[in-house]
């Protein structure tokens, strides 16, 4: 026999009848918005909350937003609709200032809700401000993929080619075995130097480290191409394939405690791949 409450759940559901939610919710706060196109010269920016677009990023962000202002990506500014009928943006302050400088767009979406004064504005800015996660740049990797990016879509083939995953996240402590967080660096590489050194740093990382977590990945792959890009002297591939099989990648990364950035980090495996090199080069004489 089923229980009253699922029997009255499957009573509701064939016979169309809503079914009441079971967790009890605080009431919404506020009132509903408004979906209102309005024209940019309705629209204030109060600066006693806002932040100063007065700034190179900024003004960089405008022109870039009104050179290539795309309607697809124009999402609803928060307005604040004041007692004197006056609307303040909330968020979107940068939309609208692009918006003035080109002049042509007669009007931008705005979602406007009262707020009930300059203080409540200032409150809830501060905390969409504070709510907003801002994309990392391993999600923005994945996000170009998925729109069919060229350079995004090489650099995960050379990953995955060797056995790899492209990470989704950034810090080295939640990464698996396997996964390559430093698409920037091998793009960038890529670049400069083409794809093969890429590939062959990839490859001989990838039996190198079978299994293991890559913590010093972007230092070693870094460290590899600058080798093959200026070798100190005639370079023997193979050999360098055995040097980077000297340690683990848990030894390669205690070469690097208290070793801050990321140039240095890669100058200083360098250093150590160099003399693993020449001891690989040693006993194979």
């Amino acid at each position: 026999m089923l229980h009253k409450d699922m029997a009255d759940v499957i009573e509701a559901a064939l016979s169309g009848a809503p079914i009441a939610p079971r967790k009890h919710w605080d009431k919404p706060l506020g009132m509903p918005p408004s979906i209102e196109n309005r024209s940019p010269d309705e629209l204030n920016i109060d600066d006693a909350y806002q932040r100063s677009i007065d700034t190179g990023p900024s003004r960089a962000l405008i022109q870039k937003i009104a050179k290539g202002w795309d309607w697809r990506m124009c999402l609803p500014l928060v307005v604040s609709k004041r007692e004197d009928g006056s609307l303040w943006v909330l968020d979107g302050q940068h939309r609208l200032a692009a918006a003035k400088v080109r002049g042509d767009i007669p009007y931008l979406p705005c979602c406007v809700s009262v707020y009930g004064g300059i203080q409540a504005e200032a409150a809830m800015f501060v905390a969409m401000n504070r709510a907003r996660r801002a994309i990392n740049r391993l999600d923005d990797f994945h996000a170009a993929i998925a729109g069919g990016d060229n350079d995004a879509l090489i650099v995960a083939q050379m990953i995955e080619s060797v056995g790899f995953t492209v990470s989704r996240k950034t810090g080295s402590a939640a990464w698996a075995p396997g996964e390559v967080a430093f698409t920037s660096a091998i793009n960038s590489t890529r670049r400069k130097h083409g794809e093969r050194i890429c590939r062959v740093a990839l490859e001989m990382m990838a039996q190198a480290f079978p299994g293991q977590r890559l913590s010093a990945g972007s230092s070693i792959f870094t460290a590899l191409c600058r080798m093959m890009v200026n070798p100190a002297k005639p370079l023997d591939q193979a050999r360098l394939a055995k040097a980077v099989q000297a340690f683990d990648m848990a030894g390669w990364s205690s070469f690097l405690s208290a070793i801050k950035g990321g140039d240095t980090r890669a100058q200083r495996l360098r250093e150590v791949l160099l003399l693993a090199y020449d001891d690989t080069e040693a006993a194979q004489a």
